[in-house]
């Protein structure tokens, strides 16, 4: 087990699952090696006894330093990877001092894990596998699956709508090109979609009725609204983010102020969704109130004096700006807005000046 201070790869390996919570993973890699939980524990340098076993759907196990590396060797993988592999691990406060290097604590009711795919998870744990929940719902590209929480509903299967799919990797392309802000951009698109649905706006006649047939839901589904406007979420976050990155370098859309305006970014948006007229006819009322919410702070003389931006700016992650200075990296999208709606309620007077 122990040879020259490095821990043996232990001879049975769970298959790994994307986003797993660390408690879900550590259960099953003591139950198929035939340990208990609190015999894991030890072997990470968590202490002799004292910790009870984790219930995966409400507690996290977190590891420090000295346990993250033990882990990497019982899994015979780099710290690196098992890191990657298990998300939750970045946010531990242990250090490389304490005594105890685990410890199991309650998630915040916000953050409580959510199941995994049922068709990633079958024949690989007897019981269910806990992902880390970022969000309320996600998408599995691979199986085509809605996993999230909702009227008693963890799992939907969306293969007749494959461009959910679709949708979801272009949010994580997304995701990987403007870094911690595309959180904050996918909130807002999402509540700009939540104003044009509960207005009957944009593509609640044509796209989105149709969609709805599909996963059998009417409009007092709220469950399914997230996955019925996700594919026109996408397209607008990443229009908010080529708007965005302009901003961020103290510029107009398409790069000066004589180019494109508010109004015909907007109409380009339109356009973008396959909904202009729409768009012309109130849709446009909801980005207008986004659009108050991020305008550009810099002069227009200021912005013509400045220089141009480094070549490949729009390559970079956004840094975060107002009005998301901070960004919560778990719990639901809707916190992370700053537009004031909210999917059920009563909807708030937008106000936009002129």
């Amino acid at each position: 087990m122990l040879r020259g201070g490095v821990l043996s790869r232990l001879p049975r390996q769970p298959v790994w699952i994307r986003d797993e919570t660390s408690a879900s993973f550590l259960l099953r890699l003591a139950g198929l090696n035939g340990w208990s939980f609190g015999e894991l524990v030890v072997r990470l340098g968590g202490g002799q006894g004292g910790l009870s076993e984790p219930d995966p759907e409400v507690d996290e196990v977190w590891l420090g330093p000295v346990a993250r590396e033990r882990l990497a060797q019982l899994c015979g993988r780099s710290v690196v990877r098992v890191e990657q592999a298990l998300p939750s691990l970045a946010g531990s406060r242990i250090t490389v001092r304490a005594r105890h290097q685990v410890r199991v604590e309650r998630w915040p009711q916000a953050q409580r894990p959510g199941h995994a795919c049922v068709l990633c998870a079958a024949g690989k744990s007897e019981g269910p596998v806990w992902r880390v929940r970022r969000d309320t719902w996600t998408v599995c590209v691979r199986h085509g699956r809605w996993t999230g929480l909702g009227q008693g509903r963890f799992q939907v299967g969306v293969g007749d709508l494959p461009e959910i799919a679709d949708a979801h990797v272009r949010r994580m392309r997304l995701e990987r090109a403007s870094g911690e802000y595309a959180r904050a951009l996918l909130a807002d698109a999402s509540q700009v979609a939540v104003y044009w649905w509960q207005c009957r706006q944009m593509g609640s006649k044509g796209v989105w009725r149709r969609r709805a047939a599909v996963l059998g839901v009417g409009r007092e589904g709220l469950w399914a609204v997230p996955l019925i406007v996700y594919p026109e979420v996408i397209v607008l976050a990443e229009a908010m983010a080529v708007r965005e990155r302009q901003r961020a370098v103290g510029r107009s859309f398409a790069g000066g102020p004589a180019g494109w305006t508010t109004g015909r970014w907007v109409a380009w948006v339109g356009e973008r969704l396959g909904m202009a007229s729409e768009m012309a006819a109130g849709g446009h009322r909801a980005l207008e109130a986004w659009l108050m919410a991020h305008r550009n702070a810099v002069p227009v003389k200021e912005r013509l004096a400045l220089p141009a931006p480094e070549e490949g700016y729009r390559r970079r992650p956004l840094a975060l700006m107002a009005p998301h200075r901070k960004v919560p990296a778990f719990g639901p999208l809707d916190a992370v807005s700053c537009l004031p709606w909210r999917l059920g309620a009563p909807m708030t007077s937008v106000v936009v000046r002129r």
